[in-house]
């Protein structure tokens, strides 16, 4: 995609200002103009904008409905905004709630509004360099999936060649590693190649015979993460008054556990997750994950591109593994809410 500019002004003479401002330098962006609100919604569907530098007091729509249209239909698109008079409560609705990238007020060295369009074009291609490699690694992780399910269906019975058969998938995911293009950084791939070695052994493993009580499940999932004696805290915990959980929910429940504390383990050493079971009617439960973490953890875990790939791959898993699946995050706690 080209580095297409939209700059909106009321005032010709600025527009004409801006562009004449805007020639020699090496940004390589190609500028449209528009001169109202209508007609920069007319430019904004007919063409697609890394960066829109829009002022506020414009005919027939205002900036403020420029920008909220933006946010609306086009949020990857960057938004500047460029006018002549700001409120300081304008200027918090601008931050807080319209997204607004950077914010100028008249008069202002062009060489700024500059700086600040060609920053606006960086974060424009980052953020689409990640949303096509979140896609990638889901369409792998998929396939790779797949190719684990029918491997298993044909293996079934014999427990030995389960055991070569993830051996095999650990080499496979090693070779693929080394021929697919990645963005992420060398130890970063390896990472999520390990991440993924461990959802494919576990696959292999409970498959054919999940856990069918929930004392069984607690069993398990203290055994391999509860240790007090490091800060590692794990409860599971049952809602007072409901029945007993079937089989299938128990082994459902059992994968999904382990699928957020082996993701929270790679995140912090230092954990408390506390699992509550409320029932929904029979035979069906909302699951509450909640995860502390030291303070900030979370969060500057996240600053790393590969953090924010795995975390992506977990989510997408449960998005297909629960009817409901909602979540909420802060730099020290995440908490996840799942229909099963």
């Amino acid at each position: 995609m080209e580095n297409n500019l939209l700059f909106v002004n009321q005032n010709k003479e600025i527009i004409q200002e801006f562009l004449t401002a805007m020639e020699g330098r090496k940004g390589n962006f190609v500028t449209d103009t528009a001169d109202s609100g209508l007609e920069a919604a007319y430019l904004l569907k007919k063409k697609k904008y890394k960066v829109v530098v829009t002022g506020l007091d414009l005919p027939t729509y205002d900036g403020s409905k420029v920008i909220e249209y933006l946010n609306r239909n086009y949020p990857e698109t960057v938004c500047i905004v460029y006018t002549w008079r700001l409120e300081l409560a304008h200027l918090r609705l601008l931050i807080n709630e319209r997204n607004v990238f950077r914010i100028f007020q008249r008069p202002v060295k062009y060489h700024k509004l500059y700086d600040a369009i060609m920053d606006g074009i960086v974060k424009y291609d980052r953020r689409e360099i990640d949303v096509l490699n979140r896609r990638e690694m889901e369409q792998e992780l998929r396939k790779k999936s797949l190719q684990a399910a029918e491997l298993k269906r044909v293996t079934e019975e014999r427990d030995w060649e389960r055991e070569e058969l993830v051996k095999f998938l650990g080499s496979l995911l090693n070779v693929f590693l080394h021929d697919v293009k990645s963005q992420l950084p060398g130890k970063g791939t390896w990472q999520l190649a390990r991440y993924e070695k461990k959802l494919t052994a576990w696959l292999l493993e409970h498959e054919r015979s999940p856990l069918k009580s929930l004392e069984e499940v607690k069993k398990d999932i203290y055994g391999r993460f509860l240790y007090p004696e490091y800060n590692q805290k794990v409860e599971i915990r049952l809602d007072e008054g409901a029945g007993v959980p079937s089989q299938e929910f128990c082994g459902s429940l059992h994968f999904i556990v382990w699928l957020l504390l082996t993701r929270f383990v790679m995140i912090s050493s230092v954990y408390d997750v506390r699992v509550i079971l409320i029932p929904m009617g029979q035979e069906r439960f909302r699951v509450r994950v909640e995860g502390l973490f030291p303070e900030g953890v979370w969060g500057t875990a996240h600053e790393e591109m590969t953090a924010r790939v795995m975390t992506s791959v977990t989510q997408t898993i449960l998005e297909s593994f629960a009817q409901r699946f909602t979540q909420s995050i802060s730099d020290e706690k995440v908490i996840y809410y799942m229909e099963l």
